[in-house]
């Protein structure tokens, strides 16, 4: 039996081995350059900081790989790519390659070529060479593939572990609920005035949170209704609600006092929501002021942990001149190695060669802590849910949010006063589709 056991082990052992060698050979072919393919490129994106730094690096690699095609960069500043985007589409000249986000929902799919068909004839397996929870969004309800992934980022909750110890609590584990990270914020805050000691800080990212922590959601899944006024995702709002009344999370005058990642970093605040676009700044600002540690976000009442991820990826202009190119320009940013690895040092990157090797690998600069939770905590995050073509109703959501976290109302009440006209802001979204 154990012999038969032993054997068993070195087959199955045997068997992912070459799996995952067979998953990188294929990732390599994809993705290893055609000196054949050349004629004009123009990629078309946005951004700034590190982050649009190691695009353009990416470029430089595509080049190297492809060294007969000319590419032509716009990069334009993130703020204003929307109306810059379909102004540039509407006259032609958007470029071959366009950077895209998957909350757009397919506002934009008219002007997309439909990837398939390329991936098809490439024979790519795009669940072994992509990271788990990356490629949300891009394949609209019609199956048309409109882009593939580059990067995300996501969330995890950082802890000052000297304030717990002081506290006399134990620290947080992944599989904490939104009632336990409640308790735990109010046990946590200390002091008054200028010395108070928060729960946690007020994050702009705690906003997108908090109507999915009970369940809840703040629309339906094609943006046709709001759903603001369902009882969990006005359990969600109230929390945040209490927590303010609670002195757990700083009111409107306290938060403005001091910028929340300083306030952190200066001990002032418990739990800090940390994007894995800031984790090498914010441990740089704590230096060695006091311990600390990161856990996945807490979990909704069917156990499933809350997450919010921002996601970027490339579309193929469905009028490119250079079809070949572009096709080979998207494949090489989303899945080569070299690439992946560049955009670890920002982000998370669709190459899940990368993701799971050299990402997970990372320390948290100047730290001992790993950046493999964020790979795990985006499996099952939810995409932003503000961005793109929603931006409208999103300011709504978030008067909403400021409704109740500053201005003292109850979330029903809230809802009341804003539920009809965010639904006029979605309806518009799909007349204007």
């Amino acid at each position: 039996m154990r012999k038969f056991a032993i054997i068993l082990l070195i087959g199955i052992f045997v068997t992912v081995i070459t799996a995952c060698s067979a998953n990188s050979d294929q990732a390599a072919e994809n993705s290893s350059g055609n000196g054949e393919i050349s004629g004009d490129l123009t990629v078309f994106g946005w951004g700034g900081g590190e982050e649009l730094q190691s695009r353009k690096e990416a470029t430089k690699i595509f080049k190297k790989l492809y060294p007969k095609v000319k590419v032509h960069e716009v990069w334009l500043p993130a703020d204003n790519i929307d109306v810059k985007l379909d102004a540039a589409l509407a006259a032609g000249n958007a470029g071959d390659v366009i950077m895209m986000s998957p909350d757009w929902k397919g506002l934009r799919s008219k002007w997309f070529e439909d990837l398939n068909p390329y991936i098809e004839k490439d024979q790519l397996d795009l669940e072994a060479l992509l990271t788990q929870g990356v490629d949300g969004g891009y394949v609209d309800a019609d199956g048309k593939r409109e882009g593939m992934p580059t990067t995300a980022s996501d969330f995890m909750i950082a802890y000052n572990k000297d304030i717990f110890d002081k506290a006399g609590l134990p620290y947080p584990t992944n599989d904490w609920t939104w009632d336990d990270f409640s308790a735990t914020a109010k046990q946590v805050s200390s002091g008054e005035g200028a010395n108070r000691v928060y729960g946690i800080v007020s994050h702009w990212i705690l906003q997108s949170f908090a109507p999915f922590i009970y369940g809840g959601m703040p629309y339906n899944e094609d943006w046709s209704k709001q759903t603001l006024d369902d009882p969990n995702t006005l359990k969600g709002y109230q929390l945040f609600g209490d927590l303010v009344n609670a002195k757990a999370m700083p009111d409107d005058a306290a938060a403005k006092s001091m910028p929340m990642d300083q306030m952190f970093a200066a001990g002032r605040a418990a739990m800090y929501p940390l994007g894995v676009f800031e984790a090498s700044t914010i441990a740089k600002n704590i230096g060695s002021n006091f311990q600390w540690g990161i856990v996945m976000p807490p979990k909704d009442p069917s156990g499933k942990t809350v997450n919010i991820k921002f996601q970027t990826g490339f579309a193929m202009n469905k009028d490119s001149k250079n079809k070949e190119a572009a096709w080979a320009y998207i494949k090489t940013v989303s899945l080569n190695k070299e690439v992946g690895d560049l955009y670890s040092k920002v982000n998370l990157p669709a190459s899940k060669e990368s993701a799971d090797s050299t990402f997970a690998n990372l320390k948290i600069e100047g730290t001992d802590i790993s950046m493999v939770d964020f790979v795990t905590g985006l499996q099952d995050a939810i995409t932003f849910p503000w961005g793109g073509s929603i931006a409208k109703a999103g300011d709504l959501y978030e008067q909403t949010w400021q409704q109740v976290t500053v201005q003292g109302k109850s979330a029903e009440e809230a809802a009341k006063a804003y539920t009809s006209q965010i639904q006029s802001a979605l309806d518009s979204i799909h007349q204007s589709k």
